[in-house]
């Protein structure tokens, strides 16, 4: 129920209830789902100013899960990125537009979960597959954490896959029962877990191409693959408008403009919460040639160590050596401790630390 707050106009309720309905070859469940958008209780406490107005619904984020998610464990391999806290205005359309075709979803964001953070395609940003006609998948290459996200290239958290640890907070109540959505597609479509915790209640059967059913009001939405690929949707079954705002600042790269981080193969098992100003993932570094000094280098297999970032002064990431002399591709551990605090760990107890930094470069 829309709380009086955040009526919207009669008309646009009217026109609401007929542009819901779903494609034409969308199956129906049997089921009325949730309709909660503009209802602050339809999203998490990382969520604020939820509102329907103007045609849009649109809410603040910070980027980031509840507490307890367990954020980058499990990434093989990462760009050397952090989840940091962001300032997110998400907005969808509140009447979703039916498409004429499916249309498919490119590398890049196609809606936003209910607590915030964005939800992206399952691509990475790699090199188009002759296969598939895209990138790799983000799951395929080992980049995804345990809950189904990981940090981008701007330090900004987002899933790639169902929304694993949302859903399981979130719980079998209201998202078997009351048929709460997880998120919205940019098209203006809620994204349900239905069988996700009772497989019996699987409607896998049910969908269509892009993932999508209708309950039995005739409103569509997409439905999360619960096991396998976990699929969010396969494309969009409607005109996809919705877009993220964010007024967060890229992190500065040593060699000035913004940072892009260099892709390795790093095992993260732990990994700070970024809230604070300081942000590490300690991990074990595989199949890379790391440089000694300046032409000197050393395979490593399963080293142990960490990756930090506190400012400008105070980080440590590997970077790709070129120029120093060294026989076929290597990294170094580049890095500046001067303006680190004396009890920050990673700058004083940390192995990647015995390997060269690049100074005499």
């Amino acid at each position: 129920m829309i709380p009086p707050a955040r009526l919207v106009a009669a008309p646009l309720i009217a026109a609401l209830i007929v542009d819901l309905q779903g494609a034409a070859q969308a199956h129906e469940i049997g089921h009325a789902i949730t309709d909660c958008r503009c209802d602050a209780a339809c999203y998490t406490g990382e969520v604020s100013g939820a509102a329907c107005a103007r045609g849009d619904v649109s809410f603040r984020a910070n980027g980031l899960p509840a507490p307890d998610h367990a954020l980058m464990l499990g990434i093989t391999a990462t760009n050397q990125q952090f989840p940091v806290p962001h300032d997110y205005t998400h907005s969808f359309p509140l009447i979703p537009r039916p498409a004429a075709t499916p249309i498919p979803t490119e590398p890049g964001p196609i809606g936003v979960a209910v607590n915030g953070i964005p939800i992206f395609d399952p691509s990475t940003q790699g090199p188009v597959q002759a296969t598939t006609g895209k990138p790799v998948s983000a799951a395929e290459a080992g980049e995804l954490d345990t809950c189904g996200g990981h940090a981008g290239r701007g330090d900004d958290y987002h899933y790639h896959i169902a929304p694993k640890c949302l859903i399981d907070q979130l719980g079998a109540k209201a998202v078997e029962e009351v048929r709460r959505p997880i998120g919205f597609a940019n098209d203006g479509y809620p994204i349900l877990a239905l069988g996700w915790f009772d497989p019996a209640a699987r409607i896998e059967d049910k969908l269509d191409p892009c993932r999508g059913a209708t309950d039995v009001e005739g409103r569509y939405f997409y439905n999360v693959q619960p096991e396998g690929d976990f699929a969010v949707l396969n494309c969009f079954s409607g005109t996809p408008t919705g877009r993220s705002g964010d007024k967060t600042a890229m992190r500065p790269s040593p060699e000035g403009g913004d940072y892009t981080g260099l892709p390795i193969r790093f095992r993260i098992t732990e990994a700070t919460r970024g809230t604070g100003t300081c942000h590490s993932m300690t991990g074990l570094l595989s199949d890379r040639n790391v440089l000694t000094g300046p032409g000197n280098s050393v395979s490593v297999d399963q080293v142990a160590g960490t990756l930090f970032y506190c400012s400008s002064s105070c980080y440590g990431h590997f970077a790709e050596a070129q120029g120093a002399g060294q026989r076929g591709r290597a990294i170094y551990f580049r890095r500046d401790t001067s303006g680190c605090a004396a009890d920050f760990a990673p700058a004083t107890d940390n192995a990647f630390l015995g390997y060269w930094d690049g100074a005499s470069r």
